[in-house]
């Protein structure tokens, strides 16, 4: 501490200067050659805090991601800010406390920092062309599901889209009805649900049965 104060100290003490010298300084507010940090340290009455505000730029990078992805939310029609909140929370973070106090909301392994143009702009693209959802319907699903936000196109939501319309054999507005009805389901990997529905299938369920209950158990 003593170090530190006398690095912050004035080329030369107040006590050593003349009375009219002490009096101009005054008048001037007390601005002198002091650095930025040291005249900071004596308007707040803390350097320590200062150092510590600089410390906390990391976090406040993460705050901007948050606010940016907020923003781009709200543009989807979402307005509350605690569901904004939420959903953030749940798609961003690993740890979220809305996962783990709720046993129906698995936690989310793929829950990571987002960028709007990088991850959030092709996911809107993807879900609104390729899908062929509306924004209503997204919108809906972002709410039930938010992982969503933080799944990888190419990796999973391609290939489950193309099993649903493929394998399946479902028009792209069925695909985008049973995700509706059950976002949870796009959590699901695409093998495991080939195994489930070819169980299911190979049970004598007919192929009618089985969508139902992609949409409303499985």
């Amino acid at each position: 501490m003593y170090k530190f104060q006398a690095a912050c100290q004035p080329p030369h003490a107040w006590w050593a200067r003349p009375v009219a010298a002490r009096r101009q300084r005054r008048r001037q507010g007390g601005s002198g050659s002091s650095s930025t940090l040291c005249q900071a340290g004596a308007k707040s009455g803390d350097v320590g805090q200062i150092l510590r505000d600089a410390l906390q730029q990391p976090q406040q990078g993460q705050n901007l991601t948050y606010l940016a992805a907020g923003n781009w939310l709200r543009g989807l029609g979402i307005e509350s800010q605690p569901e904004i909140n939420r959903i953030l929370d749940i798609a961003m973070n690993p740890n979220s406390m809305f996962t783990s106090r709720d046993r129906k909301q698995p936690t989310n392994p793929h829950a990571r920092k987002l960028d709007v143009e990088a991850d959030l702009k092709p996911l809107l693209a993807f879900l609104q062309g390729e899908a062929g959802m509306s924004q209503e319907q997204i919108v809906k699903i972002i709410s039930a599901h938010p992982a969503l936000l933080s799944y990888s196109v190419p990796d999973r939501l391609q290939p489950f889209f193309a099993y649903l319309t493929g394998e399946l054999g479902l028009s792209q507005q069925e695909a985008a009805s049973v995700v509706q009805q059950r976002p949870t389901l796009v959590g699901v990997e695409v093998d495991n649900l080939r195994r489930m529905v070819g169980y299911l299938l190979e049970a004598g369920n007919s192929r009618e049965a089985v969508l139902e209950m992609l949409a409303t158990t499985l």
